[in-house]
């Protein structure tokens, strides 16, 4: 015989999907705060491109100043260069605001995602096998709750799924029950683990 590890019950299921639902809930915000926060260094940049504009305004300004005799082609250079920074400067910001929102999406994503996926790829599979299970069990009494094999079924699965002590509190002798053919005891603990009504009804352990 095979070793048999305990599986989860009802109680810690729920436990474990509520934690799993605000661990996921935890990052999602945290990523929503830092991508916003991020974001909004495209302020920045939008920044920095108003200033080019005003800069190139001024080149173009100092530019009239190129009729006045003797100092007009030194003028000219001077207004060239102040143009060419002010398009350079909103040239920079309108790459960085746009670099700003590819960060801020991907920090975001990064964030929301790294923490989240190990855990739905761990739990989700777990989840949906006591769900199989869960549901494989109520079909099975829907269709013959006073099938015996299906009673022997449950209470050996009790047996295999909880400890020595949880198992005295549903019988005074739980292995003993099992040689002898009593099986409602430990199948009532076992649908309890699934969180299932049934028909069997578990006897008080001795005091």
């Amino acid at each position: 015989m095979g070793l048999a590890f305990p599986t989860p019950g009802a109680r810690l299921v729920r436990a474990l999907d509520l934690g799993a639902v605000a661990w996921m809930a935890l990052w999602i915000v945290l990523a929503v705060l830092v991508a916003r926060e991020v974001n909004d260094l495209r302020s920045l940049s939008t920044t920095v491109v108003r200033a080019g504009v005003a800069v190139e305004e001024t080149g173009a300004l100092v530019r009239t100043l190129g009729s006045v005799p003797f100092v007009g082609e030194r003028v000219a250079e001077v207004a060239d260069r102040v143009e060419e920074a002010g398009r350079s400067a909103q040239a920079s910001g309108e790459d960085s605001r746009d670099s700003t929102r590819d960060l801020s999406l991907l920090l975001g994503l990064s964030i929301g995602l790294i923490p989240t996926l190990p855990l739905l790829g761990l739990y989700v599979p777990l989840r949906l096998a006591w769900m199989r299970e869960r549901r494989a069990v109520q079909r099975a009494l829907r269709r013959a709750a006073d099938d015996p094999r299906l009673t022997e079924f449950l209470a050996r699965r009790a047996a295999a799924n909880f400890s020595y002590d949880q198992l005295l509190g549903a019988s005074e002798n739980p292995y003993e029950d099992l040689a002898a053919g009593r099986y409602e005891a430990l199948a009532a603990l076992e649908l309890e683990r699934l969180g299932i009504q049934g028909p069997y009804r578990r006897r008080a352990a001795r005091a």
